[in-house]
């Protein structure tokens, strides 16, 4: 008897932890990033250098991960001044954003910290990073090694 309910409660959990990994593999990578972001610290915008660049209040810049937008001036590219304005718009001198910083690397050559940046949209926190793919103002651009897997963010 006791072999019996040993076996079924193994068939159990089995079928328990089934049944999680296909309710979490079969959701889509857009409710996953929207549903329940992880914000690991906020922070206060003080400038946009960029379509892909905030600094903070304190100096420490931030690049978007996974994505890059087109240069400005003096290296114009089309659509560079565009990708700043729209950020310039969405994040404003003093806006409170979430960082998730890239935990398989967290800085990048110029010691800016790479993170996906979130900002608040009607009270839901919502990717910028996400915004710009889907706004048509940047491209994916995945370095691994990385956490965040950007060609999930256009879908």
């Amino acid at each position: 008897m006791k072999k019996v309910f040993l076996i079924l409660a193994c068939v159990i959990v089995v079928l328990a932890c089934a049944a999680l990994i296909v309710g979490y593999s079969t959701s889509s990578p857009t409710q996953q990033l929207q549903g329940a972001p992880h914000i690991e610290r906020t922070e206060v915008v003080d400038r946009v250098i960029d379509g892909d660049t905030i600094v903070l209040q304190g100096g420490e810049k931030v690049r978007l991960v996974g994505i890059n937008t087109p240069e400005i001036p003096p290296h114009e590219e089309p659509g560079g001044i565009e990708a700043k304005e729209f950020v310039e718009n969405l994040c404003p001198l003093g806006t409170e954003i979430g960082l998730d910083v890239d935990d398989l690397c967290p800085a990048d050559y110029y010691g800016r910290i790479l993170a996906v940046v979130y900002l608040k949209v009607d009270g839901v926190w919502v990717s910028l990073n996400a915004e710009l793919l889907r706004g048509g103002y940047a491209e994916v651009m995945f370095i691994p090694p990385s956490e965040f897997n950007p060609y999930e963010w256009t879908s």
